[in-house]
């Protein structure tokens, strides 16, 4: 059928075709994720810890640090006295000293004494041992450190007596001079990280 000049008129325009969608531009896609986020982060293994003491408060300090470090890290705690070489005094031909019963005596005084710490620090789930041996202070903490193959050395910054605490103080610098792990130092004014369990 013929459609009148009007009706063609009336008819609604036709749709205008749709464009064509553009498909993505084809570039590579990296998937790979930054080896930083699988990178190991460095890990502290701590498998003996080794505490010098000479019974001064300030030893007893450093031992509440080495204790608490053994636990974190289910280390071996080694308990340390080092009794210094003795030397014959003036006169010593008029008063005779029995150098190997002052040393066997001082020595039982410190295996008592590190005995005692060896038990409060098995009281608290750590391993101990306890260690005397006879020289340089400084000198026998290294050697100690270095044979026992310790991990680090705690160590207290001062010993008893005025004079003893510039000498404790000069031992706590050789040692970290030639100590072959690290050492933590620890004074009696230091800021407190560690508690009493």
């Amino acid at each position: 059928m013929r459609l009148s000049p009007a009706t063609t008129l009336l008819r609604p325009p036709a749709a205008p075709a749709a464009a064509p969608i553009p498909s993505p531009p084809r570039c590579p896609i990296d998937y790979r994720i930054p080896g930083s986020l699988f990178r190991r982060r460095p890990v502290i293994n701590l498998k003996r810890i080794l505490v010098p003491t000479d019974f001064s408060e300030s030893a007893r300090h450093a031992f509440t640090y080495g204790c608490s470090f053994a636990r974190e890290y289910k280390a071996e705690l080694l308990l340390l006295h080092v009794v210094e070489n003795l030397t014959v005094g003036y006169a010593s031909d008029l008063f005779p000293v029995p150098m190997a019963e002052v040393f066997d005596e001082i020595s039982g005084y410190a295996r008592a004494e590190l005995a005692k710490l060896g038990a409060q620090a098995k009281e608290k789930g750590v391993g101990a041992r306890e260690l005397v041996v006879q020289g340089k202070p400084s000198a026998e903490i290294v050697r100690v450190a270095r044979e026992e193959t310790a991990d680090m050395i705690v160590l207290g910054t001062h010993g008893k007596g005025m004079l003893d605490k510039a000498l404790f103080g000069s031992t706590a610098e050789r040692v970290i001079r030639r100590a072959p792990c690290p050492v933590l130092t620890v004074g009696l004014s230091e800021h407190e990280f560690v508690e009493e369990a």
